[in-house]
């Protein structure tokens, strides 16, 4: 059975934050989507293979949102 997208969030957030190029993780209408902060085809491979790991088969969505800051 496939993780919750919740569960499924919650695990991959540190695997997929400690990767250089990713700037967050979220799910906008239900669906898997990675933050990136440059289109990056390294970071999209990198990104996947984790996903793989963890949730094979799972879509992911990507945006391109530039590095996140605090306010």
């Amino acid at each position: 059975m496939a993780p919750d997208k919740l569960v499924l969030k919650q695990l991959l957030s540190p695997i997929l934050l400690g990767i250089k190029g990713v700037s967050g993780l979220g799910l906008p209408g239900g669906r898997l989507t990675v933050y990136l902060e440059a289109d990056d085809a390294d970071v999209r491979r990198e990104v996947e293979a984790a996903i793989a790991k963890v949730a094979p088969g799972t879509r992911t969505l990507y945006e391109i949102t530039g590095r996140f800051t605090k306010q």
